[in-house]
């Protein structure tokens, strides 16, 4: 063995370099040991190099990494103020609905749970946030969205209620009489009077608007033709119902525009003046029935400039 690392240790290897212009040829001596042990630190150098060069490259995809989970966090909480800014707003405004329209107050916003936005000190945290896969700020932030996605629900359900309030409102409104039937002027009020045929006391049971024949007569609320005929003492006479316990009636057409089953809008022509039945002139007797009692048309005729 001894023998052998002595041969070893004196083993030499010759380099012979030929110089291509036809020069002489350079011969190079080196030990063999020595030539084993350079190789070896060439080597060693280089896998050194290459484990810092993947270092390198691993610290960068890692900050790489950081930059983007910050920026996705950044956008996700300015997405998440921005919401939030929607829903206050949503609340007020809601708020404001039940107050007009009398409504019980919705239920509260619920508290949505703080979240900060991440600074540029941030990174190291960011960084070791990934390495060790903590993930309780992102589960902060689920919960966040998690709060504002049942408040954005609750909001929707609290202004559904308010829709079908306005429809009821606006349904309502569009059955009440709120216009004049007809152009003309008042010849005759609501309520006692004498007969204009007979001379004896009675109740009139709505009021006379005169006019020209032929002047249309217009539905003063939505509605449907429950009647359209001739009624006795009103001639011809045009009935409507318009729902909630309202309903019109229309006498003393010289002719009529509907039928029976017809549904009418607020404003739609349904007849035209005339003097048929009890009548001592061109006029439209015009009535306001309320379940079926009759009112003063009055209240319910915008007063004219």
């Amino acid at each position: 063995m001894k023998n052998n690392l002595q041969t070893y240790l004196k083993r030499k290897v010759t380099f012979m370099f030929v110089p291509h212009e036809g020069g002489k040829p350079v011969h190079v001596k080196f030990q063999l040991p020595l030539l084993h042990v350079t190789v070896l630190v060439l080597v060693a150098i280089l896998g050194w190099a290459l484990w810092i060069e993947s270092q390198d490259v691993r610290d960068a995809e890692l900050l790489a990494q950081a930059r983007r989970m910050k920026e996705q966090m950044e956008d996700i909480q300015r997405e998440m103020r921005d919401n939030r800014a929607s829903l206050e707003r949503m609340a007020k405004l809601d708020a404001q609905f039940r107050q007009v329209l009398r409504l019980k107050n919705a239920r509260k916003m619920a508290s949505l749970p703080p979240l900060g936005g991440p600074t540029e000190e941030d990174s190291e945290q960011l960084t070791q946030l990934l390495k060790e896969k903590d993930t309780e700020f992102l589960d902060k932030i689920s919960l966040g969205l998690k709060a504002m996605n049942q408040e954005a629900l609750r909001r929707e359900a609290s202004f559904r209620e308010i829709q079908v309030q306005i429809d009821h409102q606006r349904s309502v409104i569009a059955s009440t009489p709120s216009i004049w039937p007809v152009k003309g002027w008042i010849t005759s009020g609501f309520g006692k009077r004498m007969s204009p045929l007979t001379g004896e006391p009675g109740r009139h049971m709505g009021v006379d608007i005169a006019n020209e024949t032929n002047t249309p007569i217009r539905a003063t609320a939505d509605g449907m033709v429950t009647y359209a005929g001739w009624e006795g003492g009103y001639g011809r006479l045009v009935v409507l119902e318009h729902g909630y316990g309202f309903s019109t009636r229309y006498g003393h057409c010289s002719r009529l525009n509907v039928k029976v089953g017809d549904e009418v809008k607020q404003g739609q022509v349904i007849g035209y003046i005339g003097s048929t039945g009890n009548s001592t002139g061109s006029h439209c007797h015009y009535e306001v029935r309320i379940h079926g009692m009759a009112v003063d048309p009055m209240k319910y005729l915008p007063v004219l400039n």
